[in-house]
């Protein structure tokens, strides 16, 4: 007979033993965390920094912990990323920017400036070409060991092929009674992350099921819905966590919303399709209120958090559904947007003249 207690005390050992990778977030991973099993919904309005926050908490955070000597136990990590928006080269750009900034400080180099999208007198210079070259080997080593990142849409059937591959591959499924399975990975220390970006440009798909049916997907909701079925199956069956970016609707714009500063993102903000609020466990929203002029929902002075030039160095965050704890919270992020970094800001009663004055110099982010 199976012992279905020992199921349950064999995963309560296990997690006595285990170590969550961090994202970089401390006020963030103490509420939601980067969990195995556990499907994310991360929203905001176009240029509102929502991919940037992906990686920032989700990839590149949690990547380079992994390769540091903080990672004792050897927690490895395992990344599909479907960029959907970005090609490969303007990802990598971007990341390539954000490391050199955190590693040295300076240069500040954009995306532009990197792929020579600028006239010629802001072209990289020998110096900031010699220092990128030094990067190699991280780029090389995070694609080839940790991160396969495939550009271009693809419909949801395009996903599954590759995440089931990988679950074949690197586990084996256990019968545990007539009605029950159990999928056992070849690696426990692996958290697999499966990320779309975004889901609002999968493509269409005739989708063939098991009870011999054929069916069109066409509507984006359709398609949109099953990209959410397979989810909760790499999900609950694999033990794979997903991280699903998704656009919101234009009744965040509407007037009489702006007029009742009422703007601030809610569930039914999301588009297309309610179905991945209700299947994901975790749902962020980033917003920022200077785009909609009104006041920030935290208290922050936002005055002090806007340069010369009309650049925006703050975003807020909020946890809008968490199956795992508290949810209705706000974060204050600073943002540097020509990098696309995130760091929390100290709480309201904590924030101080020269905190919003480093945000703005950009000294914040090497602290």
């Amino acid at each position: 007979m199976y012992d279905h207690f020992q199921e349950l005390n064999k995963a309560i050992i296990q997690g006595l033993d285990t170590d969550l990778i961090p994202m970089g977030f401390d006020r963030l991973s103490t509420h939601v965390g980067l969990r195995p099993s556990t499907y994310y919904l991360l929203g905001g309005f176009t240029g509102s920094g929502k991919t940037a926050l992906l990686d920032d908490a989700f990839v590149l955070n949690p990547y380079d912990w992994v390769i540091s000597s903080d990672n004792i136990k050897k927690l490895k990590l395992k990344v599909f990323y479907f960029s959907m928006e970005r090609r490969r080269t303007f990802k990598l750009a971007k990341w390539l920017a954000r490391k050199v900034f955190l590693d040295h400080g300076a240069p500040l180099l954009s995306v532009n400036k990197i792929l020579g999208y600028t006239s010629r007198q802001y072209k990289l210079t020998k110096d900031e070409h010699d220092l990128l070259l030094q990067y190699e080997s991280y780029i090389n080593e995070m694609l080839d060991s940790c991160i396969t990142l495939i550009e271009n849409p693809m419909n949801p059937m395009g996903v599954k092929k590759v995440v089931d591959e990988y679950a074949n591959t690197h586990g084996r499924t256990e019968r545990i009674d007539k009605h029950n399975s159990i999928y056992i990975p070849n690696d426990p220390n692996e958290l697999v992350l499966v990320i779309y970006d975004h889901i609002g440009l999968q493509k269409k798909e005739t989708r063939k099921y098991p009870n011999g049916d054929t069916v069109r997907l066409s509507s984006k909701k359709e398609i949109i819905d099953q990209s959410s079925e397979d989810a909760r199956k790499f999900r609950d069956v694999y033990g794979y966590s997903i991280v699903k970016v998704s656009q919101f609707n234009r009744d965040i714009a509407n007037p009489t919303r702006i007029k009742n500063g009422d703007v601030e993102p809610q569930l039914e903000d999301f588009k297309e399709s309610g179905n991945t609020q209700e299947d994901a466990d975790v749902v962020l929203t980033l917003f920022d209120p200077m785009r909609y002029k009104v006041d920030d929902p935290i208290g922050y002075d936002l005055s002090q958090l806007q340069d010369e030039y009309g650049i925006k160095k703050y975003r807020s965050l909020k946890v809008l559904k968490n199956s795992f704890g508290p949810d209705d919270l706000r974060i204050g992020l600073a943002f540097q947007p020509l990098i696309g970094h995130f760091k929390e800001m100290p709480k309201l009663s904590e924030i101080t003249p020269e905190i919003y004055k480093s945000i703005l110099t950009d000294s914040y982010f090497l602290k």
